[in-house]
């Protein structure tokens, strides 16, 4: 008889509260198809000036720290102080770049490309180190670091300071 009775009351006393849970949960109706048109020309005029951009990526900063740079010119030497970040797209690479191991790479790949940049240039002539363009500076970094670690995007100089001594 207690089965009988559970079997008949369970669907009478369930059914009506699925459906009332129904109601409740479920999403607002979509607005008449002339509304919808108004909605999308607005949303068309409001959006005719802007540029279709993809979505932007989530950058994660990891310093690298203050470095020392001599530039060897003929008549003096010109010590290079930089602290930088670089800016690395993408969680999975930002995770196995930021051990020790990886860090220690990132920074060796600073330090290389900053030496490069040293020696095939030398830089700048006396006194003119205050008018160093840090912008396209920090682009040449990263252009050039980009070729062994794809998940740099960008980077940042902290701070820049230049000292300038006699060889002897």
């Amino acid at each position: 008889m207690k089965k009988i009775l559970i079997i008949l009351l369970g669907p009478l006393l369930l059914g009506p509260t699925g459906y009332f849970l129904g109601q409740m949960m479920a999403p607002e109706a979509a607005p008449p198809p002339a509304e919808m048109a108004d909605q999308e020309m607005q949303m068309k005029k409001e959006e005719a000036g802007k540029v279709a951009a993809a979505p932007k990526e989530i950058l994660y900063k990891m310093p690298l720290g203050k470095f020392t740079v001599q530039v060897m010119q003929p008549e003096n030497v010109l010590h290079i102080v930089i602290d930088m970040d670089v800016y690395l797209a993408g969680a999975s690479e930002f995770e196995r770049l930021n051990g020790a191991e990886g860090r220690a790479r990132l920074r060796d790949g600073a330090i290389g490309v900053l030496s490069d940049m040293a020696e095939t240039t030398l830089w700048v002539n006396p006194g003119e180190e205050n008018n160093l363009d840090r912008l396209k500076m920090i682009e040449e970094i990263v252009r050039k670091m980009h070729r062994d670690f794809d998940a740099i995007r960008t980077a940042r100089i902290n701070e820049f300071s230049t000292a300038r001594t006699n060889r002897m």
